[in-house]
């Protein structure tokens, strides 16, 4: 679609540049925080057993920061790239359906932007715990780690279904609950697109414009599903 259409490709490009700034953030706060969260670890540990698990100790904290630093990046350039995503899903949707898109309503606008910032709030406060789940699993060693890890994917490969088709649901002013229940409704569809979205996410460069080629992604997906996702 994207290839066919290379003016679209503005919509995808803007929110990448953004969220450059913030993969930086994460990348810059998860360097900050190993040593001093390793340090505290460290501190309540017997001072025999400290010394020896310092370097394991090292690694596990870098891992549950680096997972959690992954599912918190998603959220927040979800929330960044969401009105850049609806604006290149709807000029999509128009191709696919060949009608013109709506005009412009400065109601409409306002109503969504309201519903975009409750959603994203949910989103983050979401997130936030299940960071916590994340590292209080990686710090329980071998099998902790691994749960940690399987989780992690799990619910950043969620977070970023959620973001992508959001760019088609929002549009609708659905409510919070009817958008997991599509999800929820098309599992395999959307959290395969949500997982290969985290893949890409993981690709420096790709990285950037990973929720837009989701975005687009969902659109054309969202069309073959039914053509038009429920509205309120």
């Amino acid at each position: 679609m994207l290839k066919a259409h290379p003016a679209l490709w503005k919509w995808v490009i803007a929110p990448a540049v953004i969220t450059l700034v913030v993969c930086a953030a994460v990348i810059a706060a998860i360097v900050a925080l190993v040593a001093p969260i390793s340090g505290w670890v460290g501190g309540h540990l017997p001072g025999v057993l400290a010394h020896l698990a310092s370097s394991l100790l090292t690694i596990v904290v870098v891992v549950a920061l680096a997972i959690c630093g992954l599912a918190l990046f998603v959220s927040i350039a979800g929330l960044i790239a969401g009105p850049f995503n609806e604006a290149l899903s709807e000029r999509i949707e128009a191709r696919l359906t060949g009608q013109p898109m709506t005009p412009f309503s400065l109601r409409e606008f306002a109503h969504g932007a309201l519903l975009a910032l409750g959603h994203g709030i949910r989103r983050i406060l979401a997130a936030l715990i299940s960071l916590v789940i994340v590292f209080a699993l990686g710090l329980i060693p071998v099998l902790g780690m691994v749960a940690a890890a399987l989780y992690g994917a799990w619910f950043t490969s969620h977070a970023a279904a959620y973001d992508c088709y959001d760019a088609v649901l929002a549009r609708r002013f659905l409510p919070y609950r009817s958008k997991l229940d599509f999800l929820a409704h098309h599992r395999l569809r959307t959290l395969g697109l949500g997982a290969a979205v985290t893949g890409m996410l993981l690709v420096p460069g790709l990285n950037l414009i990973a929720l837009g080629l989701g975005a687009a992604g969902a659109t054309v997906a969202a069309h073959a599903l039914g053509g038009d996702p429920p509205r309120r």
